[in-house]
């Protein structure tokens, strides 16, 4: 009898724990791998970097020359097409370079199933490094520039309130002078938004910088996204610091200035100026003040290179 019970007991025990395994292992397998949550933050666009050694900081006549570049995309916005050029040397001396490449594929934005953005490799190479005999070394500085479309979306909730005169504590929210937005994802930023309720109507002004490329290493410049295909030598001043904005409440577009949806940014910051009207006569409520900006961007990296020439008649 004990014998049973011992057996009976120790078979209910098994059963249990093979129930419990499968439960666990089941809600393992549809437990998603990462977290759903994800916050659009950072104040980059594509960042490059030269793979260590490619190219090496010393090379010599006569042998191939190749430079091997990463490049991500470390915002949000998925970069439909972007153009690479190696400026910066003499193709009389170092000839056999084809000093663009393009993209052939969109590249990610960061997402919660990549939060690293998306990811390629660019290649330059020439097999031939002409230097005149009476040269006895060639140190260029190699520079890479990318140029490519951005967008930066922001939506940071702000208090609409239609009625601000009424003295009444009890309120669902409360207009704040001055909403801090931090980072978007993206190189140019909405830093803050400034707000003011009136009888009538709300008044924004929405305050936007170019964060130069989020680095020391790399440096980014604003331009008109009608001018891409000029950049990076044909580009002229009246299209540097110009980029594209809207601005909308809950869907409902708001009158801004400049009128022209065109905002200029001196010395990487600009602000605009957006008004809402003929506001519902309800109680302060909540809502999201949703701002687009597009733009060209263009960054660079540079490396210098020491060119031996094996040939140098000494």
């Amino acid at each position: 009898m004990r014998n049973r019970k011992t057996a009976a007991i120790f078979g209910f025990t098994l059963i249990f724990m093979l129930i419990a395994g499968c439960g666990a292992f089941q809600g393992g397998r549809n437990q998603p791998s990462v977290s759903a949550e994800f916050a659009a933050t950072g104040t980059e666009g594509i960042v490059m970097q030269f793979v260590p050694d490619q190219p090496p900081p010393k090379v010599y006549s006569g042998a191939p020359l190749t430079f091997l570049v990463e490049a991500r995309n470390r915002g949000t916005f998925t970069v439909p097409s972007a153009s690479f050029y190696l400026t910066g040397f003499d193709p009389n001396i170092i000839p056999g370079f084809q000093p663009v490449y393009t993209l052939r594929e969109p590249l990610e934005g960061k997402t919660q199933f990549n939060p690293e953005g998306g990811y390629t490799t660019i290649e330059f190479t020439t097999s031939n490094i002409a230097l005149p005999a009476t040269m006895p070394n060639y140190k260029p500085t190699f520079m890479l520039t990318a140029c490519y479309f951005y967008k930066t979306i922001a939506t940071p909730l702000v208090c609409v309130d239609p009625n601000p005169l009424d003295p009444t504590p009890d309120k669902a929210c409360m207009v704040q002078k001055v909403y801090g937005t931090g980072s978007q994802g993206a190189p140019v930023a909405v830093q803050s938004i400034e707000s003011e309720a009136r009888p009538g109507g709300m008044y924004f002004r929405i305050h936007v910088m170019n964060t130069a490329g989020g680095t020391q290493q790399a440096s980014g410049t604003v331009f008109d996204q009608t001018k891409t295909g000029a950049c990076p030598g044909g580009l002229q001043y009246r299209d540097l610091g110009m980029l594209n904005f809207k601005a909308s409440v809950a869907g409902q577009p708001l009158e801004c200035e400049p009128n022209t949806g065109v905002l200029r940014l001196v010395n990487n910051q600009g602000t605009i100026f957006c008004k809402m009207l003929n506001i519902p006569q309800i109680p302060a409520y909540q809502t999201a003040l949703e701002i687009e900006l597009s733009y060209g961007y263009k960054s660079s990296i540079a490396t210098m290179v020491d060119i031996e020439n094996i040939d140098f008649a000494r």
